[in-house]
C-alpha cells in the first residue's frame, strides 16, 4: 500500500474510491448532509452514486465553504479569498482535479526577488539571504550571519528528517514527544545545538519573516506539519479560473439535492433516525427534515450554536472538542490595479514580507506578462494580525492596505489603484474562523473524540483530520465518512 507522506492513511484505497466510487449499497439510506463545502459535497457525491438518497443543506447561497473565489464584474479578474494554493503532493486533491478535467498552473509561493520590508528597511529575499544582518535584528553573536529560515531549520530539520525516514511510525513518536509544546515554547526551551537556545530576538525574527507569529501559541506539531508541506519540492498550484471551480464541478450530479440558505439550528436524535431543524436565511422561516442519519461538515466553531436534543446523545468528550478546538482568524484584502506595474520591476509572482499591518502580500501567479488590470492579494493575515483588520470598516481596510503597499512599492500604487475587496473568515457567520489549529497538547487529547461518530450523527471536514486548513483534509474526511456510512446497517 502507498502511504500518505504525512500520516498513516492508506492512500491507494482512498484514491481507488475517488476513481471508481463505493460499492453499491444493498440497504439504501436517507442521508442528511449539513454543509456544501468539499467534505459535504464529496460524501454526498459518493453516497448518492452508491444508491443512497442524499439531501444537502447549505446556509450560504453557494457551494464550496472556505473555497471561495471573488470575481470582479468590471474586469473579470478573480481572487481566491479562501483556499488559494494546492500542494502538488496532496494526491487526493489532485485526483479530484484530474477527475473533473480541471487545468492548473503553478502558484508561485516565493521568489528570490520577493521584497522584505522589516524594521523600516527594504531589501529582497536574495539580498537578505546573502547578508542577514541587513535587517538590523539585534541577535546574539552565535546567531549572526544566519537567516531566520536557517536558524529555524537548525531546530526542526533533525525532527523533519526523522519523520521522513518512516512517516507511518515516526509522526506518532513526534506527537508523543513534542505535542505538549507550543511553537513558542519549543523555540524558547528546546536547545537547537550544543545546549544553545534561541534568543528572544531570534524567535521574533523567525515569527515575522516566516509568517509564524500566529503559530507561536499553537501546537508545535501543527507548525511542523506546515513546514513539512512548505518544504515539498513539488511546490504548489492553483486551478485556472479560480479554485471554486473544484466544488462547482460537483453541481451536475448534486444540484438538485442542494437546498441553499438553510442554516442548521437543531438536531434531534431518536431511535429511528435524526431530525434536523433549519432556518431559512432569507425568510427566517423554520423547517425540518428527518433522515436515517446526518453527516455534519460545518466547522465546530459554528456547531457550538447548534442545539442538540437530547444533549447527552453527543458524548462529553465530543462536546469538549467542539468547545475547545481553536480556530485561527484569517483575513484577506485584494487590490485591483490598472496594470502589473510590479512586473516592470522584475517581480513575477511571489510575495512581500513585512512587519507592517498587511504582513504578507502575494502577486498574482496567473496571467504573468499580460496587459491590462491585475488583482493582487494586498494583505494576508492570521491570528491577532487578522483581528486588527477585522475591527476596521471595509473602506479603511482598503485605505490602510494601499498605504502599506505605498510605503513598500512607492506612490505608484495610488495611481494604479482601481478597487478593493476584503474577506474576514472570522466575521463570516458560516465559518467563524479561518481554519482549525490545535493548541499545545490538544491533538492527543481531542482528536480521538473529534473524528468519532455520535450515534446517528457523523462528522467530516478538514477539522476532523490532521490536514487543518487544506482542501486535502476536507476530501480525506468526506471519503472516510462516506465509507463508514455506506457500510452501516441501520
Amino acid at each position: 500500500m502507498q502511504k500518505d507522506i504525512m500520516y498513516n492513511t492508506e492512500m491507494d484505497e482512498t484514491l481507488k474510491i475517488i476513481d471508481k466510487g463505493l460499492k453499491k449499497t444493498t440497504s439504501p439510506k436517507q442521508i442528511i448532509v449539513v454543509g456544501a463545502g468539499m467534505a459535504g459535497l464529496i460524501s454526498a457525491s459518493l453516497l448518492k452514486a452508491a444508491g443512497h438518497e442524499v439531501k444537502i443543506f447549505e446556509a450560504n447561497n453557494r457551494v464550496g465553504g472556505r473555497i471561495e473565489t471573488v470575481r470582479m464584474e468590471d474586469t473579470g479578474l478573480y481572487l481566491d479569498v479562501g483556499a488559494m494554493r494546492i500542494p502538488y503532493s496532496h494526491t487526493l486533491t489532485m485526483a479530484y482535479i484530474r477527475k473533473f478535467g480541471l487545468q492548473v498552473s503553478p502558484f508561485i509561493n516565493r521568489n528570490e526577488t520577493d521584497i522584505i520590508y522589516v524594521n523600516g528597511r527594504k531589501t529582497t529575499l536574495k539580498q537578505y539571504e546573502k547578508d542577514p544582518s541587513i535587517l538590523k535584528y539585534p541577535v546574539e553573536m552565535n546567531e549572526v550571519g544566519k537567516t531566520s529560515e536557517e536558524l529555524l531549520l537548525l531546530a526542526v530539520q533533525p525532527i523533519i528528517n526523522f519523520i521522513k525516514k518512516n512517516p507511518e511510525k515516526n509522526w506518532d513518536v513526534v506527537v508523543k514527544d513534542f505535542g505538549r509544546y507550543s511553537t513558542g515554547q519549543f523555540l524558547k526551551y528546546h536547545p537547537y545545538q550544543y545546549n544553545t537556545y534561541f534568543s528572544p530576538v531570534t524567535i521574533e525574527m523567525i515569527g515575522v519573516l516566516l509568517d509564524l507569529e500566529g503559530f507561536l501559541e499553537r501546537s508545535f506539531v501543527e507548525t511542523l506539519r506546515f513546514l513539512y508541506i512548505m518544504q515539498e519540492e513539488s511546490g504548489f498550484c492553483e486551478i485556472i479560473g479560480g479554485n471554486d471551480r473544484l466544488p462547482k464541478s460537483f453541481l451536475p450530479q448534486l444540484e438538485e439535492d442542494i437546498i441553499y440558505n438553510q442554516k442548521l439550528m437543531k438536531l434531534h436524535q431518536h431511535d429511528n433516525g435524526v431530525t434536523a431543524f433549519y432556518r431559512n436565511e432569507e425568510t427566517f422561516e423554520y423547517s425540518s427534515i428527518t433522515g436515517d442519519l446526518v453527516i455534519v461538515t460545518i466547522p465546530f466553531s459554528t456547531m457550538r450554536f447548534v442545539e442538540v436534543d437530547p444533549f447527552d446523545s453527543i458524548s462529553h468528550e465530543k462536546w469538549k472538542a467542539i468547545r475547545e478546538l481553536h480556530y485561527m482568524p484569517a483575513t484577506k484584502i485584494g487590490i485591483q490595479f490598472k496594470s502589473r506595474f510590479w512586473e516592470e520591476q522584475g517581480q513575477l509572482g511571489g510575495r512581500i514580507i513585512t512587519d507592517l499591518p498587511i504582513r504578507y502580500a502575494y502577486y498574482p501567479s496567473y496571467g504573468i506578462g499580460g496587459k491590462g488590470p491585475a488583482m493582487m492579494l494586498g494583505s494576508y493575515t492570521w491570528s491577532y494580525d487578522a483581528l486588527l483588520w477585522d475591527g476596521l470598516s471595509k473602506g479603511d481596510r482598503i485605505y490602510y492596505t494601499l498605504q502599506n503597499l505605498a510605503t513598500i512599492l512607492g506612490g505608484q500604487v495610488y495611481d494604479e489603484f482601481l478597487s478593493g475587496i476584503s474577506k474576514s473568515w472570522t466575521l463570516d457567520p458560516y465559518a467563524l474562523g479561518g481554519f482549525a489549529l490545535f493548541q499545545a497538547g490538544q491533538e492527543s487529547e481531542l482528536q480521538p473524540a473529534i473524528v468519532k461518530p455520535e450515534g446517528r450523527i457523523f462528522f467530516a471536514g478538514d477539522h476532523t483530520t490532521l490536514y487543518h486548513g487544506w482542501i486535502q483534509g476536507a476530501i480525506e474526511s468526506g471519503v472516510r465518512v462516506a465509507v463508514d456510512v455506506n457500510e452501516l446497517n441501520v
